[in-house]
């Protein structure tokens, strides 16, 4: 795997956007959305790899929204989405999975299996 690979983030918490950065950042060429405003604009500015998609953003569109979108695209169809969120319910997993979500991580999640589990599909 190179850092070349794109990584769009789409998580609201600034704190878990640091994990991220400080993690993630040192194997993808990462980009970081708040909400779904700047999801929708982030997506024309390059063509990722992979994505990573809370459950939960606050205002707007939520992350199995997104999911729904990205999986209506194209470019996105196959694109691995991986969602890392608090939420722990067996509904929400099937509700992602059946969305389109690759991978569904319950939080907290370990750095290394973090990043382990993005390694895989490159």
């Amino acid at each position: 795997m190179t850092k070349t690979a794109k990584l769009l983030i789409v998580e609201d918490d600034d704190l878990n956007q640091k994990l991220y950065k400080a993690v993630l950042s040192k194997e993808f060429d990462t980009t970081f959305c708040a909400n779904d405003v700047q999801f929708y604009a982030a997506l024309p500015q390059k063509k990722f790899d992979i994505f990573l998609i809370d459950l939960a953003l606050g205002k707007g569109e939520d992350g199995i929204s997104l999911i729904k979108k990205l999986r209506q695209m194209d470019e996105y169809k196959s694109t691995p989405i991986i969602v890392v969120t608090a939420y722990a319910f067996k509904r929400d997993e099937d509700t992602a999975m059946a969305a389109g979500a690759t991978k569904f991580i319950r939080k907290p999640v370990d750095n290394k299996v973090l990043v382990n589990e993005f390694k895989k599909y490159f």
